[in-house]
């Protein structure tokens, strides 16, 4: 999957369609969501649990994860410019799943080996289940993991536009240019 299709997909899961003027995944990488601060959709509480949940679904190896790609804010601000409202809803409504299933003190309460291993087993039952809250889990991990594979850190060849737009080239230009990109 190339980064186009995985913007595509992404748009697609989120109900909308890609329209002049909205703003591409990349263009949220400068808009830097800040761990418990407050975001452009979500509140500071929020926030902080998805990129913790983001974060352990993608932790920082050799490559960055998805805290220092930003996933958190682009997520964030992919519920104000492209979710539908029910997108919305269903979102918001996982992370407090998440955060209900770390009863009585919440998610970010527990030592980080509790989150991940809490996190292992919402995973494992969302994957099982079919129930709306399962899909909106499954939705939402969909979403991170878009949210990254279309980010700077996790591609260090990365190019926002590569090359230049050229709308008016010929069947055989264009083959030319497919046969180099070979």
């Amino acid at each position: 999957m190339n980064r186009r299709q995985a913007l595509l997909a992404a748009i697609t899961l989120l109900g909308g369609t890609f329209l002049d003027g909205a703003l591409p995944v990349w263009a949220y990488e400068g808009t830097r969501g800040a761990k418990g601060q407050p975001g452009r959709f979500f509140n500071a509480r929020e926030m902080a649990l998805l990129a913790d949940v983001a974060e352990i679904m993608i932790p920082a190896t050799d490559t960055p994860g998805a805290m220092a790609a930003n996933v958190h804010g682009v997520v964030d601000g992919l519920m104000l410019d492209w979710a539908v409202p029910a997108t919305r809803v269903q979102f918001r409504q996982a992370l407090a799943d998440i955060d209900a299933r770390a009863a009585p003190h919440g998610f970010m309460a527990r030592p980080p080996a509790e989150r991940a291993a809490l996190l292992t087993s919402i995973d494992i039952a969302a994957f099982q289940g079919q129930g709306p809250a399962d899909q909106a889990y499954r939705r939402l991990k969909q979403l991170i993991w878009y949210a990254y594979f279309t980010s700077e850190g996790a591609d260090p060849d990365y190019v926002a536009v590569p090359g230049q737009y050229r709308g008016d080239i010929t069947r055989v230009e264009m083959k030319q240019l497919v046969a180099g990109a070979r």
